[in-house]
C-alpha cells in the first residue's frame, strides 16, 4: 500500500470516528434536553395536583377542580412513564404491562379519555411518541371494552 493510499484511509477513519462522535453527542443533547424539560412538566404536575387553587385556575372549562387534580395527576403518571421510555428504560414489552396496570384506574382512564386525542395530535411526527400513545390508547380500550 502505498503512503498516500494509508495516509487517506488513515484520514477517512478518523473523519468517520468524528461524525458518529458528533451524532452521539447530539443524541445525548436531545436526552438531556427530553429528561429537563419533562421534570419541570413533572414537578408542574405534581404541584398542581395537590393544590387546589392552582388546580382550580388551570381547570379546563367545564370541570370541577376536584375532578381535574386526580386527572393532573394521572398525567404525571403517564408523562413518567413516557419519559422512561424514551430514554430506553422501558421496553416495548413492558411498556404494555405498565400501560394496562395504569389504566386499571379510574383517574387515569378518565385522563386519556378527555385528553388521549391532544396527546395523539401532540406525538405526530415523533416515532417513539407515536407509538407510546398507540400503546396507552390500546390500554385504554381494553381497559373500558366491556368483555
Amino acid at each position: 500500500m502505498k503512503i498516500s493510499t494509508a495516509v487517506l484511509a488513515a484520514g477517512a477513519s478518523i473523519a468517520a470516528v468524528g461524525v458518529a462522535q458528533s451524532v452521539q453527542r447530539g443524541r445525548q443533547h436531545k436526552q438531556r434536553n427530553d429528561l429537563a424539560l419533562s421534570l419541570i412538566q413533572i414537578e408542574w404536575l405534581a404541584r398542581a395536583s395537590g393544590d387546589d387553587k392552582e388546580a382550580a385556575y388551570w381547570a379546563p372549562e367545564g370541570v370541577e377542580p376536584e375532578q381535574y387534580q386526580p386527572m393532573l395527576s394521572a398525567n404525571r403518571m403517564f408523562c413518567q412513564l413516557s419519559l422512561r421510555f424514551r430514554l430506553g428504560l422501558v421496553t416495548a414489552r413492558q411498556l404494555v404491562l405498565y400501560a394496562d396496570k395504569l389504566m386499571e384506574s379510574a383517574a387515569a382512564r378518565a385522563y386519556w379519555a378527555r385528553f388521549g386525542e391532544h396527546r395523539q395530535a401532540e406525538a405526530l411526527g415523533n416515532e417513539t411518541d407515536e407509538q407510546f400513545t398507540r400503546v396507552m390508547n390500546e390500554a385504554f380500550t381494553r381497559a373500558t371494552t366491556v368483555a
